[in-house]
């Protein structure tokens, strides 16, 4: 069988057109009442008619620069038709506060491999996975093909993606957060680190300030799930880190990195009360 541009079109249309609110409660009324396409339409159409929504009413929990998303839920298998799957609302930061500065640093392709990053990350921490047709037509207006070549350039600089299609091969200590620290530990300074991973300096520095809070947290003998209520970050996040000291803090050459980050942490980061025993 040919495959006609007019059709990959179409069909990429149609994966597109899955991924909405409309798509999504029709799904739940044709599954949960057995009925048809046609009377799930009728349905639709009865409830906006009779609970309008109004556009000054949605959005009003977002940030400025963020936008709300629909997409495929991270457990659904990449194979599996979108339309079969199962989707979870986002909050996605498109336009954030370094920005400008990332694109002062290394222009349009810079900030895009960036925003790139940044969107994906987002999207699995709230337990969804962007597709490259995501990235490409929903938020970056681009080709897939740009989205493909910035990704393989990430990938060339040590980092992964966590896209839909790549969600397989990746682990859950592979981020641009605790990559970044891994090249902090290595003896890499900030704003090296920042050109590397198209960041901001400030944002390097807030990754490796986090580390250190947990290495602090971790050294005092407090689990995972505690540290992670401290400071405000996801268990995920508090396990990589972890991980990644136990990896580092007995290789010499990553000593004076870790003193360092320790001589930045105070007492004020123990949490009030008496210490408990560590849950992981």
């Amino acid at each position: 069988m040919i495959r006609t541009t007019a059709l990959d079109a179409r069909q990429r249309q149609e994966r597109l057109d899955a991924k909405t609110l409309d798509n999504l409660f029709r799904r739940r009324i044709e599954d949960g009442a057995k009925c048809s396409p046609f009377v799930s339409a009728a349905i639709l159409q009865i409830v906006k008619e009779v609970f309008p929504l109004h556009p000054e009413d949605l959005g009003k929990e977002l940030d400025l620069g963020q936008v709300k998303l629909l997409i495929a839920a991270a457990h659904e298998p990449a194979g599996k038709a979108i339309e079969e799957c199962q989707k979870v609302t986002v909050l996605l930061t498109l336009d954030a506060k370094d920005d400008p500065t990332i694109r002062a640093w290394d222009g349009v392709t810079g900030l895009r491999r960036s925003r790139i990053l940044r969107l994906a990350c987002e999207a699995r921490d709230q337990d969804g996975l962007l597709s490259y047709e995501d990235l490409a037509y929903r938020l970056l207006n681009c080709g897939v093909r740009t989205i493909v070549r910035d990704i393989a350039a990430l990938r060339r600089r040590g980092v992964e993606v966590p896209t839909r299609g790549q969600q397989q091969d990746i682990g859950p200590g592979q981020t641009h957060r605790v990559q970044a620290v891994r090249l902090f530990l290595q003896g890499k300074e900030a704003n090296e680190i920042a050109r590397v991973l198209y960041h901001s300096i400030s944002s390097i520095e807030n990754y490796v300030t986090t580390f250190a809070r947990v290495v602090f947290l971790a050294d005092k003998g407090y689990g995972t799930d505690e540290i992670a209520f401290v400071i405000h970050r996801s268990p995920a996040l508090v396990g990589a880190y972890r991980q990644l000291y136990e990896e580092f803090r007995g290789q010499a050459f990553a000593q004076v990195r870790l003193r360092e980050l320790l001589g930045r942490i105070g007492e004020n980061t123990r949490p009030s009360g008496p210490k408990k025993g560590g849950r992981s």
